[in-house]
């Protein structure tokens, strides 16, 4: 399922423009990352993505369908495009676990075995037993814990465009890792990711492309190993590389055999492994 926008514009009733002539397109299946200082306008671009917001200019389509036409249908946005946002635990409310994933199938005509089918399907693909869970207050669980049953209860749905914002924040390292397991799970599955995040090392590590934004305007639409790997680029807007590409730099500035240009730990790993075997290291 695409993402296009094109000569996306969008601004408040006191005239901050927040957006400018903003155009990309998220192919079906990729895994994007949005990055910027705070205020460039990443948020204000999730919630347009997800219907959140109208635009002030300028066109949003989801599989070719302007979703703000007035004949779209929201309803059918809802099921194709999930969107959790920052602390997304503080949004449990319900009695039991079971109850909460399930809200938001509230109002879609399953029966009540599709239901039970699918909150099980959302709650172990967010790492629990469901029979275990199911009866739980969500109230009772540990911080890590209600974010995953918070990002059950978007998945239930199963959309086919989920968009993160800030998703590991407050987050212990643990728990961070768990996490991006499982987004990275979603995304095999065939699932269109589409992440903010200011953790350079996270984005390099799970995203294909990145969105750079500065002021309101895209500066740069790439793939995530070109971007970082720009250091001038990153220089001139005041942004850092990955952790990894700082080792690999100093690892070959001082005379061994690997690349200067690795962004991501799992690209680094091979890369020695592979100095080993050759007796290189």
């Amino acid at each position: 399922m695409s993402v296009k926008v094109k000569n996306l514009s969008f601004q408040y009733d006191k005239g901050i423009k927040v957006l400018k002539d903003v155009s990309f397109e998220i192919k079906k299946g990729e895994f994007v990352g949005i990055m910027g200082h705070t205020g460039c306008g990443k948020s204000t671009l999730i919630q347009l993505i997800s219907g959140l917001l109208t635009p002030t200019s300028g066109n949003i389509y989801i599989d070719d369908e302007d979703i703000n036409h007035k004949k779209y249908d929201r309803a059918l946005l809802r099921q194709k495009v999930g969107i959790v946002f920052q602390y997304p635990e503080y949004q449990l409310f319900e009695t039991t676990v079971e109850k909460d994933v399930a809200f938001a199938l509230k109002n879609n005509k399953f029966s009540q075995k599709e239901i039970k089918e699918r909150v099980r399907w959302a709650l172990e693909m967010m790492g629990f037993s469901y029979e275990d869970i199911r009866k739980k207050s969500p109230l009772s669980l540990s911080g890590g814990e209600k974010r995953r049953v918070a990002i059950a209860g978007v998945i239930v749905s199963q959309p086919h465009i989920l968009i993160f914002d800030e998703p590991i924040a407050g987050l212990d390292p643990y728990g961070r890792l768990e996490f991006l397991k499982l987004v990275k799970a979603l995304h095999q599955q065939g699932t269109t990711i589409i992440m903010v995040s200011h953790n350079i090392d996270i984005l390099c590590e799970y995203t294909q492309k990145m969105l750079v934004f500065h002021q309101g305007q895209l500066i740069t639409n790439e793939s995530t190993k070109d971007i970082f790997n720009n250091l001038d680029f990153l220089s001139k807007y005041q942004m850092e590389t990955s952790q990894i590409r700082h080792i690999s730099q100093k690892l070959y500035e001082r005379g061994f055999i690997v690349s200067p240009y690795i962004t991501n730990y799992q690209e680094f790993i091979n890369e020695v492994k592979d100095v080993l075997n050759r007796g290189q290291l």
